[in-house]
């Protein structure tokens, strides 16, 4: 009997472990460099006027910024990460896309 109450917790201290390893497991890393990329994009969007001349990279930047500030606060860093990264896309393609835009109507012009 003795033997059992040995073996019992023992199962129940390596089944603590493996729990708290697999719970620190899913949170992974904080995807700092990812969000502060990110808001740097969207900064320089902002400030080309991605706004009003493209607006729907813009929005999806913004959207994605925000879910990507979610997660992290919900600590599904993994996602936080992804939506940081297709934010950063996202604010590019809106910077890009109206640098050429102004570039093509003359504005800005060297």
């Amino acid at each position: 009997m003795d033997l059992f109450i040995k073996f019992r917790a023992d199962i129940q201290k390596v089944s603590a472990l493996f729990v708290l390893l697999l719970l620190s497991a899913c949170a992974g890393p904080r995807p700092l460099e990812e969000m502060v990329l990110a808001k740097v994009a969207i900064k320089a969007a902002q400030d080309v006027g991605s706004v009003s001349i493209a607006p729907g990279y813009w929005y999806k930047a913004e959207e994605n910024y925000r879910k990507g500030l979610e997660s992290l606060k919900g600590n599904y860093n993994y996602d936080a990460k992804e939506f940081f990264v297709q934010a950063k896309i996202y604010a590019e393609k809106a910077e890009n896309s109206t640098r050429l835009k102004k570039f093509n109507s003359g504005e800005n012009y060297p």
